[in-house]
C-alpha cells in the first residue's frame, strides 16, 4: 500500500514537471500566461477608473446667445475648466449646438439664452437621450463653475427676484447689494439649482440610442469571438497533418485560408442578423428602415473580425498561444473600443486610443445609421477602416501560410 501511494505521488510530480517544462519551452505561452494578466489589469483599471463621476470630462458645445458681461465670464470659465472640455461653437446658435450633439461631436450642449443673473432659467442643456448621464453631469459642472467663478451672479439674481416684492431698493440698498456682489467674486459659495431647462435632440423613444449602441457593441464582440474560434482550425489542421497534405499540392494553403475568411464573414453576418432582428422586434430599433447602410456596415465589420482573427492565429505556433492571445486581444479591444463601457465616459486620451480598435468604428457607424439617421457621408470612413483591417489580416495569414510551404 505504501509503495502504491509513493508511486502515485511520483506520477503526480512527473505530470507537474512535464507540464512545467512544456510551458517553459513554449516561450510565447509563458509570456502570455504571466505578463499579459497584469497588462490587462492596467488597461482595465485605466478604462474603468475614468468612469467615475469625478473623473468624467464631457465634451460640451457652448453657444452664448446674449454675450453679456456675465455670460462672457461664464463661457471663459467653462473653456478654462479642467473638469469639462467646453468648446464655443461657430456660428453661436442653438441649432449649431443641436447639430453637434446629434452628430456625436459633443456629449452635450449648453445654450446661454439670457444673462445668468436674470430671472427664470437662462440656460438650456441639450442632450442625447442615449447618453443619459451627460445632462445631469453637464448641469453639475456648469453649476460648479458658476459657484466658483461667478459667485456674485447668485446674489444679483436673488436681488432681481426680490426687488418687485420689496417695492424696489433704495440707493443705499442697491449700493450695498453691488458691494456684496463684488465681495462674493473672491468668496465662492455654492448656489441652488434653478438655472436650467433641458432639451433632447431627438423626439424618439427613450433608450433607443442605448440599444443601438449596445447592439453594435455586442455584434463586433461576438463576431471576433466566433471568428477566433473558427480561425483556430488552422492550428488543428497543422496538428493533424492536414496542412502538410495541402501544402504538397499545387494550390497550397491559400484557398483554405480564403475559404475560412469567407465563411467567417458569412458567419458574422448571420450573427448580426440575429442580434439586430432582436433589437428591432423587442426595442423597435429601425434596422429594416436603414438596411441599405446597415448591410455594408455589417459586412465590413464581419470582414474585419474574420481578417483580424486569421491574422492573429497565423502568428502563433501553438494552439495554447493562439487561445491565450485571442482572449487577450478580444478583451482589450472590447474594453478600449467601448463594448464594455461607453466611450464618452472614458478619459479623453483613452477615447482617442479607442479609434485604433474596430469596436469604436463599428459602434459609431451603427449609432450614426440607426440613431442619428445619418447618411453614407457619416459611415464611409468606417467602412474603409474596417475593410482595410480585415484585408490586412487576411493578407498576413496568406503570407504566413506560404511560409509554411517553404
Amino acid at each position: 500500500m505504501a509503495g502504491s501511494g509513493i508511486g502515485r505521488v511520483w506520477m503526480i510530480a512527473a505530470m507537474v514537471r512535464v507540464m512545467a517544462l512544456e510551458l517553459w519551452r513554449d516561450r510565447g505561452a509563458l509570456i502570455m500566461t504571466f505578463l499579459l494578466p497584469p497588462l490587462v489589469f492596467l488597461i482595465f483599471s485605466s478604462v474603468f477608473a475614468g468612469t467615475t463621476g469625478d473623473n468624467i470630462q464631457l465634451k460640451l458645445a457652448v453657444a452664448d446667445l446674449v454675450r453679456t458681461t456675465d455670460s462672457t465670464r461664464l463661457t471663459a470659465a467653462l473653456v478654462k475648466s479642467a473638469d469639462i472640455r467646453a468648446e464655443l461653437v461657430s456660428p453661436a446658435t442653438d441649432n449649431e449646438v443641436r447639430r453637434r450633439v446629434k452628430s456625436g461631436q459633443a456629449d452635450a450642449g449648453l445654450v446661454i439664452r439670457a444673462d445668468p443673473a436674470s430671472i427664470g432659467k437662462p440656460f438650456v442643456i441639450i442632450a442625447d437621450p442615449s447618453r443619459a448621464v451627460a445632462a445631469p453631469l453637464t448641469q453639475a459642472r456648469v453649476q460648479q463653475t458658476l459657484s466658483e467663478a461667478l459667485p456674485d451672479v447668485a446674489l444679483r439674481r436673488t436681488v432681481v427676484q426680490l426687488t418687485p416684492a420689496l417695492g424696489g431698493l433704495s440707493d443705499d440698498q442697491a449700493e450695498n447689494a453691488d458691494t456684496a456682489a463684488i465681495l462674493l467674486r473672491d468668496t465662492p459659495k455654492p448656489d441652488d439649482v434653478g438655472y436650467f431647462d433641458r432639451e433632447d435632440v431627438k423626439d424618439v423613444k427613450t433608450g433607443g440610442g442605448v440599444i443601438a449602441y449596445y447592439a453594435g457593441a455586442v455584434m463586433i464582440l461576438f463576431a471576433l469571438f466566433s471568428a477566433m474560434q473558427g480561425a483556430l482550425g488552422l492550428m488543428e489542421e497543422r496538428r493533424t497533418g492536414v496542412a502538410d497534405r495541402l501544402l504538397a499540392g499545387v494550390a497550397g494553403m491559400g484557398p483554405v485560408v480564403t475559404g475560412k475568411f469567407l465563411f467567417l464573414v458569412a458567419q458574422g453576418l448571420v450573427q448580426a442578423l440575429t442580434i439586430f432582428a432582436t433589437a428591432q422586434l423587442v426595442y423597435g430599433v429601425a434596422v429594416v428602415q436603414h438596411a441599405m447602410l446597415w448591410l455594408p456596415t455589417t459586412l465590413a465589420a464581419s470582414a474585419c473580425a474574420a481578417g483580424v482573427a486569421l491574422g492573429l492565429v497565423s502568428l502563433c505556433r501553438t494552439r495554447d498561444q493562439a487561445q491565450m492571445l485571442s482572449t487577450f486581444v478580444i478583451l482589450v479591444l472590447a474594453a478600449i473600443g467601448g463594448s464594455m463601457v461607453p466611450r464618452f465616459l472614458m478619459p479623453p486620451w483613452l477615447q482617442q486610443v479607442g479609434w485604433f480598435t474596430p469596436h469604436a468604428w463599428v459602434i459609431e457607424a451603427y449609432q450614426a445609421i440607426l440613431w442619428r439617421d445619418a447618411g453614407i457621408e457619416a459611415v464611409y470612413k468606417a467602412w474603409g477602416v474596417l475593410v482595410a483591417a480585415g484585408l490586412a489580416g487576411l493578407g498576413l495569414s496568406q503570407v504566413m501560410a506560404s511560409r509554411l510551404r517553404r
